[in-house]
């Protein structure tokens, strides 16, 4: 039997039907699984999410070295020592850094010619830089005083046993795998990016590289939604077009789900008779539609099969990309336990005015521009839910609350950047 039955109203949807869009979002991260933990080698674990935290189980450095090439002295011998009146000092041999077999001990009223990380000698306290010295026949003259150590690293200066290095969740930068490395840390355990298969359903599509015929048109939502995955982090798999075929579908999901943490499907997510998903998640495992007070991007599919999550969107390109941003960026974020799951939000001015639709929360494609010390966000063009162009002009999308109908050249609006 078909769901395609009308209503006989004067609007297509009331306010009464719509749910809000933190509602959806919250529906989606409430039933995502626990992230996995894997062990990664430090070379694979940028970007990632820090499972456990790391303690050091070393003293860094291990042991006294120089800070600067120069001379390793006993400060009181230069105590004196001016740019006029400099100390002469003897030199009795050098340290480099690298393997040592044995260093030299240091006597009062002498000096060794020592590198930058080489040990300091014993009784050695300080490193006079050798920019501050000059050469007296094989004698080195001093020309500043150096304090008790002066340009010495001292053993544990950067890391003792026990100390704290970086906390689970943390999301591990350069800087981080650095310290890693100093401490000894080969290997760490960190939150796996999620596999997230993509799907495009529906009769009408052909791949980029075919042309369309008579009432096809090219496939855009999955070259573009596997695009915006691996941008936010995750691992895309293409399932490829699949038909408006009930089996077609069910075969879809059911080969999927071996290589998949999220699955996110374009198209059927309407009220037509050819909008299949909601039927075949259903009869796969539990599924939940909802129309979401937002424009572009009202029809929406929530769902599990086999305790993998199925986020279904609208088929238009641009309701596609809208709900990718809103809904699903979010939720690979939260699959690699990251916190800061929403885009980053600029406050501009709006270069004209922009109008919104009643009881709808409107995402508005802008570009921005600085204006002195603001930013000025001005519409990409048309803003249809099939005008892909404005996607691309696009670095932001501009967000007009719902009981806001338009927002005045002029009067400022909070934009979602679309860009890092």
């Amino acid at each position: 039997m078909s769901g395609f039955v009308g209503h006989a109203r004067h609007e297509v949807t009331v306010g009464e039907e719509l749910i809000s869009v933190e509602e959806h979002l919250s529906g989606l991260l409430a039933s995502l699984p626990p992230p996995e933990p894997i062990e990664l080698r430090l070379a694979d674990a940028l970007g990632l999410v820090l499972a456990h935290d790391v303690v050091s189980q070393v003293t860094v450095p291990a042991f006294a070295n120089a800070a600067m090439d120069g001379y390793a002295v006993i400060s009181r011998d230069v105590r004196t020592a001016t740019v006029d009146e400099p100390v002469r000092l003897a030199v009795d041999g050098e340290v480099a850094a690298g393997g040592v077999d044995q260093l030299p001990t240091i006597r009062v009223g002498r000096s060794i010619r020592i590198m930058t990380g080489a040990p300091m000698p014993p009784g050695a306290d300080a490193v006079v830089p050798v920019e501050t010295t000059s050469s007296l026949g094989v004698d080195v003259l001093v020309h500043r005083a150096v304090a008790p150590g002066e340009h010495v690293r001292a053993p544990g200066e950067d890391l003792q046993p026990g100390q704290p290095l970086l906390s689970r969740g943390r999301r591990l930068a350069p800087a981080d795998l650095g310290v890693l490395a100093a401490a000894g840390v080969s290997r760490v355990r960190c939150i796996a990016p999620p596999r997230v298969v993509v799907l495009s359903s529906g009769d009408e599509l052909v791949p980029a590289d075919k042309e369309p015929g008579p009432g096809q048109v090219r496939d855009v939502n999955g070259p573009m939604l596997a695009a915006m995955v691996r941008a936010a982090g995750g691992v895309p798999f293409s399932a490829g077009i699949v038909r408006d075929d009930r089996k077609a579908l069910m075969y879809a999901f059911d080969t999927s789900l071996g290589h998949a943490d999220l699955i996110v499907c374009t198209g059927g997510a309407s009220a037509g008779t050819r909008d299949l998903l909601p039927d075949v998640i259903g009869a796969l495992g539990e599924v939940h539609t909802a129309k979401v007070a937002m424009k572009p991007g009202m029809p929406q599919i929530r769902g599990r099969i086999a305790g993998c999550p199925i986020i279904g969107l609208p088929g238009n390109p641009v309701s596609a990309f809208v709900s990718f941003e809103v809904f699903v960026r979010p939720v690979i974020r939260s699959l690699q336990g990251r916190r800061d799951v929403q885009r980053p939000v600029v406050v501009a001015t709006a270069a004209e005015t922009l109008r919104s639709s009643p009881d709808k929360r409107t995402y508005l494609r802008v570009r921005l521009s600085r204006d002195g010390s603001g930013w000025i966000a001005r519409p990409t063009g048309p803003q249809g839910s099939h005008v892909v162009s404005s996607i691309a002009r696009a670095d932001g999308l501009a967000v007009i609350d719902e009981d806001v109908l338009e927002v005045p050249a002029g009067d400022r609006v909070n934009v979602n950047l679309l860009v890092e």
